[in-house]
């Protein structure tokens, strides 16, 4: 009985202390300046956030390549870098000439030396063009 007492004391003295401050709840809700204040969207202005994509090459695809350079040229593209195996040489020379020259740029070359191994096996007969976006 007289942990009951002593828990409505005590919860009784704590409502009074909340309740001494001049704020009331209503006055908060109805303020204008909480009113006034403009939300913002999220979705209301995209950001860039950029990346990378590899695109394949076995041949010579001036259609292809004539969009990678059209996506330079517009700025979409912020750079590319032509990766290649040694026996790709050719292929990659003519890619990267042809993006040179299409979009005034410099196209960096990359030639790689993979090694298979029991685990991985590495196809060796293609150029790689990797785009970087802003």
């Amino acid at each position: 009985m007289l942990n009951i007492v002593m828990l409505g004391l005590i919860g009784f003295l704590l409502i009074g202390c909340s309740s001494n401050s001049n704020v009331s709840v209503s006055k908060i809700a109805s303020a204008p300046e909480n009113a006034s204040m403009p939300v913002k969207s999220a979705a209301s202005e995209p950001v860039m956030v950029g990346g990378w994509a590899p695109v394949f090459f076995t041949g010579f695809d001036k259609t292809q390549l004539a969009n990678i350079a059209d996506g330079i040229n517009q700025g979409r593209i912020k750079r590319a870098v032509v990766s290649y195996p040694t026996r790709m040489q050719t292929l990659a020379g003519k890619i990267h000439d042809y993006l040179q020259q299409q979009t005034k740029q410099p196209i960096a070359m990359k030639s790689v030396e993979l090694k298979d191994t029991d685990q991985v096996k590495y196809n060796l007969k293609q150029v790689i063009v990797t785009l970087y976006f802003n």
